[in-house]
């Protein structure tokens, strides 16, 4: 028996150039899939920063529900010494947020009363009025005109917020913007095209 020839194949470039591509494809996956899977993670990247950040590192009552009860069943002891730990541990916690709550409060009355109103733009460096020129300066270089006292200056910028806070929640900010005749300090929002001066 005698062999044959070896075979000759008459493929075009066109052809080969499809069986690269069709095999990368293989390989690698559709660019659609790749896009799909690559906004996929982006969006859900997103939403984990979104939920760290929002979630202040605080942890929430019901996780700790989630955490004892899982540590409970680890032990497997009786049952009602279980719930009687469980409720111990539950009264522990509460009574720990109170008393972080409680330290929250006092740290934020002392605060107000005993330190100096801070720089709305830079929010760091105290404010300090000179009262000839009724001027409000800061050491980070800011200056602005208002002839109210401190006190009224604070009240009129906790109403700047709290009339921003009725319609959004983002973080207003505050800026000063040199006019002609004097320095202005205003509050402004990104979010919601909030504008006024102080």
């Amino acid at each position: 028996m005698q062999c044959p020839e070896s075979p000759v194949y008459n493929t075009s470039v066109e052809q080969k150039r499809h069986a690269q591509s069709v095999a990368r494809q293989q390989r690698l996956g559709t660019p659609k899939l790749r896009d799909l899977l690559r906004e996929k993670c982006r969006i859900r990247i997103i939403n984990a920063r979104k939920h760290s950040a929002d979630g202040n590192r605080q942890v929430q009552l019901s996780e700790l529900n989630e955490i004892l009860r899982h540590e409970l069943k680890d032990m497997d002891k009786d049952l009602e010494l279980e719930a009687h730990i469980f409720e111990e541990l539950l009264a522990d916690i509460n009574e720990w947020y109170a008393l972080q709550e409680q330290h929250v409060e006092t740290l934020y009355t002392e605060s107000c009363e005993a330190e100096p109103l801070l720089c709305p733009v830079c929010l760091i460096q105290p404010l300090q009025r000179l009262k000839a020129k009724a001027l409000y300066t800061c050491a980070c270089g800011i200056q602005f005109d208002l002839a109210a006292e401190q006190e009224q200056l604070k009240q009129l910028l906790q109403l700047r917020v709290n009339e921003h806070e009725l319609k959004c929640t983002q973080a207003l900010g505050f800026f000063i913007e040199t006019l002609p005749a004097s320095k202005r300090l205003f509050a402004i929002c990104g979010c919601c095209d909030y504008l006024c001066s102080v």
